[in-house]
């Protein structure tokens, strides 16, 4: 085993130390404010603090200090099994969160496949956040995570992370007209990440003004009625004659063609810029 092998091992060790002793007294924060009922309120002050940590072992760190390995520095940490108890469980969550962050922010660049690593741990921990409900610390982890998967141009999983940040954020969204805003846009597109999901509600569109139509225009066969609410949907200028229909079916095109434009225009907006970003 060479010299340099150890020292960088040593190394390791030390940095794990160090990050565990900080991420430790920043766990205590945060099962203060979770005893106290505080958490909903304090999180966004605790992450302040995360960050004011990450910085001071940064600050304490040169490139001359930090190991040259082909593996993360804090693997251990990662692998790092938790107790039973829910305290040790968050306990080892947010000290393999700080490791992350100082591991993200270190002094040597990370490789491709590092940064691969670093962002599948990343997810992982943002999704044990949400079950702890630390619902900040999970939308940051997201990020984090979003963020290495740009520079590795993994544009999917970029994708992913961000809708799964969007989730966190929108579970603690304090107005309620943003929530609405966020609900909605979850239920229709993804928050813009899952564009697909559009085309159900075209279908459930065309579904519900076919029946509505067939219902008022009793006039006029229902085949009649269905071929004008497709052509209708795709062309509101080649609806068809509409002269025969009552005002209540007339006003119902209208409205359709205002939906339909309206909701395929945000699809292929959508499509376009998941294509060709």
């Amino acid at each position: 085993m060479s010299v340099a092998f150890t020292q960088d091992r040593d190394r390791a060790h030390r940095l794990c130390a160090i990050v565990e002793q900080r991420a430790g007294r920043y766990a205590d924060d945060v099962e203060e404010a979770i005893n106290n009922g505080t958490l909903a309120g304090r999180e966004s002050e605790l992450l302040d603090t995360f960050e004011q940590h990450t910085s001071s072992i940064l600050d304490r760190l040169a490139s001359s200090r930090w190991p040259k390995s082909h593996e993360l520095v804090f693997k251990e940490l990662y692998d790092r099994k938790p107790d039973h108890l829910a305290s040790e469980c968050r306990r080892t969550l947010l000290v393999a969160l700080l490791a992350a962050e100082v591991e993200f922010h270190g002094p040597l660049k990370l490789t491709q496949a590092q940064n691969s690593d670093l962002a599948a741990i990343l997810e992982e921990l943002g999704a044990e956040c949400l079950v702890e409900k630390l619902h900040l610390h999970a939308a940051e982890a997201f990020d984090r995570a979003a963020e290495i998967h740009l520079l590795t141009r993994d544009n999917i999983a970029r994708d992913r992370c961000l809708y799964r940040r969007n989730l966190a954020r929108q579970r603690i969204e304090r107005s309620a007209g943003r929530r609405a805003l966020l609900w909605i846009s979850w239920l229709t597109c993804g928050y813009g990440y899952k564009p697909y999901r559009l085309l159900l509600w075209v279908l459930i569109q065309l579904v519900v003004f076919g029946i509505t139509l067939v219902v008022v225009a009793r006039d006029q066969s229902p085949l009649t009625s269905l071929h004008m609410v497709l052509t209708n949907y795709l062309n509101p200028a080649g609806g068809g004659d509409t002269n025969g229909l009552p005002a209540a079916a007339k006003s119902l095109l209208l409205t359709e063609s205002y939906v339909g434009a309206l909701s395929l225009n945000i699809f292929f907006a959508l499509l376009v810029r998941r294509w060709f970003r």
